[in-house]
């Protein structure tokens, strides 16, 4: 007896759409409970009281919590929407990429930290990277420089993401605004510059305001691409 192959994505390739249909709700019924209560509160009890199953009925589509973190991840990735043509502007494209890629993670807060932990390999997932790798292709670069292009924004937008939802996951467990959680902070920063070992420190608290994060996050995006355009083979 052949046995069936244990990655979830192997087992869907011959799988008619009836039955794919079965997998699409049972995604979207654990993303809702993620969204409610983070990834770690996903798991086939929990699904099936949603979805009015029994928990045993959902062994024959899925064997365990990675497989439903996998059909999460690839549905998520699903959401992002992508241009619907290369525009011959590697940069414009990467950075709409970017901009909505931002913009899911931002509305599915586990995100962030389930895809490090799981393969992304689903079929949303792979037309994501097939598109970055396809407008990319337009700058000439080789394929391992195209590659870090692609990495280093994923780093940078996961990591803009990551900072944005921790400030706002601290908010709510200590229950304070910007202004209340600057004030708590401000005696002991007020201690710390008095030393004078920081006085770019000192200028920065003086003269910075904090933006709106989307233009942040954009403004931020174009020095990154800029700066990796300006080392390419093809610009030099």
């Amino acid at each position: 007896m052949v046995k069936s192959p244990a990655f979830i994505w192997a087992r869907l390739l011959t799988l008619p759409p009836p039955r794919k249909l079965i997998y699409s709700k049972i995604a979207a019924a654990a993303i809702a409970l993620a969204d409610q209560g983070g990834a770690e509160s996903v798991s086939l009890r929990n699904l099936a009281q949603r979805l009015q199953s029994g928990t045993m009925s959902l062994y024959r589509y899925v064997s365990g919590k990675d497989d439903l973190w996998d059909l999460m991840l690839d549905r998520a990735f699903g959401e992002i929407a992508l241009p619907a043509k290369v525009s011959r502007n590697w940069r414009r494209d990467v950075t709409q990429v970017a901009i909505q890629t931002r913009r899911i993670m931002l509305r599915h807060s586990w995100l962030a930290g389930l895809v490090t932990a799981r393969p992304t390999l689903g079929p949303n997932y792979l037309r994501w990277f097939e598109f970055l790798l396809k407008t990319t292709a337009t700058s000439s670069a080789d394929i391992h420089i195209r590659v870090r292009v692609i990495g280093a924004m994923w780093a940078y937008t996961s990591g803009f993401v990551g900072y944005e939802l921790g400030e706002q996951a601290t908010g709510r467990r200590l229950r304070l605004t910007e202004a209340q959680k600057r004030a708590s902070v401000e005696p002991y920063l007020q201690q710390v510059l008095a030393t004078g070992e920081f006085p770019h420190l000192a200028k920065f608290i003086k003269t910075y305001t904090r933006g709106d994060p989307a233009k942040d996050f954009e403004a931020g995006l174009r020095a990154l691409l800029k700066g990796l355009a300006s080392n390419s083979p093809s610009s030099r």
